[in-house]
């Protein structure tokens, strides 16, 4: 399954009607907590994960899933992909 993480704290600051996830990610199942994307990891499904953009929440996954490969947690390592937000310009 393909999954994308929210950076909640950009939806937060932005407000977040005038917030978008890039139209490239739509076909994405939005995860809207770190937690909830570790247990998604565990559970071996994961074949692509799009994370905010380094420097912001989630940018130690790539490193975090494979240690997670070498302990045998999981057996393959999910693509990897960056995002920014879209913020809506008001007029």
């Amino acid at each position: 399954m393909k999954f994308i993480i929210a950076d909640t704290y950009c939806f937060y600051i932005h407000n977040s009607r005038n917030t978008q996830f890039p139209k490239e990610f739509k076909n994405h199942k939005i995860i809207w907590n770190m937690r909830e994307a570790l247990l998604e990891l565990w559970d071996g499904e994961v074949t692509e994960l799009v994370i905010p953009e380094l420097g912001t929440p989630g940018y130690d996954f790539p490193s975090f899933s494979k240690d997670m490969v070498k302990m045998g947690q999981i057996k393959t390592e999910p693509k990897i992909k960056y995002y920014s937000l879209n913020i809506v310009k008001k007029s």
